[in-house]
């Protein structure tokens, strides 16, 4: 019987979310992508409330980026808020509700980097609560810490996959002129520092070791001479990898080749993730792709891509979303989902993006989701209808503490009813088995329903009558 369970929970979380790979196709390589800032101000706090289930929704928003970035191992956001509780505020010192970092968890990210300048937004009780936040949520995280011992325990911030340890380091410029009390720490961007973390990460026999770093000018779209100065002192102390970020502008991305014949990439921003800033070139972002190899002792850089996103605030009945979209044709399978006026700011925030990297990427080119057939028929689905297993009884805290809740999602229809649904089916078979999977596995205590899922609504169907 006992191998019977394990069996089922093997199927599972594979088929559950099934369009989702979460195994590398290569036992020397591991996958990596980064996003930029996940903003909250204001309107976007208030977009979220659900009057239903007073609570606050963004799974719907975040939806198209689920079946993409899991086809990576490692899958890193900047958080640039902080989880201080109630009151809930934008800029200039934000504090965003807790659904917030329990989506990034069901939408796939395991590295979370909270060193950025609104780090201290919320004084000592915002760097705890964030850290306390992610830590029961069970989110990886970098970049802020309680303590000196904590820091020296668990940083550098060291996964392995694939038998490749790869070392995240995060430090920001400044924040904002605040600061938190000891024992608390941020890090900041200090070279002295930084030289000794890479050290600490070879030590600790890191493979592979990324800095991410908060800095340069706002709004600009090259590096500035600080950003130029700090990469090429990072790669001296013998980084491999550069990823940047706070402009709030997408600026290119180069990979060169070092002395030693070392290819490396560094990301000098990648823009905004998630915000509400509607200026002409900081209504999106990019999302860079990687894949490092490791021959023998040696692990480098195999090749790098990107996509381009845009930010599409829509009313979808009770919850307004903030849809975070990859460049593709979503009117060519729902008509005027992107209404005409964000149709047009699209266009020019992507042909601005792509200008602007044509002219000065290196080795990185940019990818669509045209190009994946796979992808365009989850992206079809989501857009026209598709069928799901729901589980009524099933709770949020569940999922995040399950080993297969990050394989759900969340849906909210027109009238503001939440539902937890597993899978984005093609067809009722698909959804059928799936339905029976779950009802045997003990994932969930009530009778699993399949339905049709449609943009506005979930409609429950007859079921088959399950074979004893």
């Amino acid at each position: 019987m006992t191998l019977i369970h394990t069996l089922k929970g093997k199927w599972l979380y594979r088929g559950i979310f099934f369009f989702i790979s979460f195994i590398s196709f290569s036992q020397n390589e591991v996958s990596l992508i980064f996003v930029g800032d996940i903003m909250q101000h204001d309107a976007q706090i208030e977009a979220a409330y659900n009057p239903v289930t007073k609570t606050y929704e963004y799974d719907q928003g975040f939806q198209f980026i689920r079946p993409l970035i899991g086809k990576y191992d490692f899958r890193v956001a900047n958080l640039e808020v902080t989880l201080a509780g109630k009151p809930y505020k934008g800029y200039p010192q934000f504090s965003a509700p807790d659904e917030l970092a329990k989506t990034l968890k069901r939408t796939g990210f395991n590295v979370v980097l909270t060193a950025n300048n609104h780090a201290c937004d919320r004084g000592d009780k915002g760097v705890l609560r964030t850290l306390d936040v992610l830590d029961k949520i069970g989110l990886p995280h970098t970049g802020t810490f309680r303590s000196l011992e904590e820091r020296d325990t668990v940083y550098p911030l060291i996964i392995e996959k694939n038998g490749i340890q790869v070392a995240f380091l995060n430090y920001t410029y400044g924040t904002n002129g605040l600061s938190v009390n000891p024992p608390l720490i941020v890090n900041y961007i200090d070279t002295a520092l930084i030289r000794k973390d890479i050290a600490e990460a070879k030590k600790r026999k890191a493979d592979y070791v990324i800095c991410n770093l908060h800095w340069g000018k706002e709004y600009l779209s090259l590096p500035d001479a600080y950003q130029k100065r700090i990469e090429k002192f990072c790669y001296k102390a013998g980084a491999d990898m550069v990823i940047g970020g706070h402009p709030h502008t997408v600026q290119p991305v180069q990979v060169k080749t070092n002395d030693s014949d070392e290819k490396q990439l560094t990301v000098w921003s990648l823009g905004n993730f998630v915000s509400n800033m509607r200026t002409r070139n900081t209504r999106g972002g990019l999302m860079v792709g990687a894949t490092i190899e490791k021959k023998g002792t040696k692990t480098s850089l195999k090749e790098a891509h990107h996509y381009l996103i845009y930010t599409l605030k829509k009313d979808e009945g009770a919850v307004t979303q903030y849809y975070i979209l990859p460049d593709f044709d979503y009117n060519n399978y729902r008509p005027g989902f992107v209404d005409k006026v964000n149709e047009e700011r699209m266009k020019f925030f992507i042909g601005d993006s792509q200008k602007l990297l044509d002219s000065h990427n290196i080795e990185c080119e940019e990818k669509k989701v045209e190009e994946d057939v796979w992808l365009n028929g989850i992206y079809e689905r989501m857009l026209t209808q598709y069928y799901a297993v729901w589980l009524p009884d099933l709770k949020e805290d569940v999922m995040l503490n399950h080993p297969s809740g990050n394989l759900l999602h969340c849906f909210v229809d027109e009238k503001g009813d939440k539902y937890i649904l597993s899978g984005y089916f093609g067809t009722l078979y698909e959804a059928e088995v799936m339905r029976k999977v779950i009802k045997y596995s003990a994932f969930s205590d009530k009778e699993p329903k399949v339905v049709i899922v449609t943009p506005s609504k979930v409609t429950p169907i007859k079921q088959e009558e399950d074979e004893n």
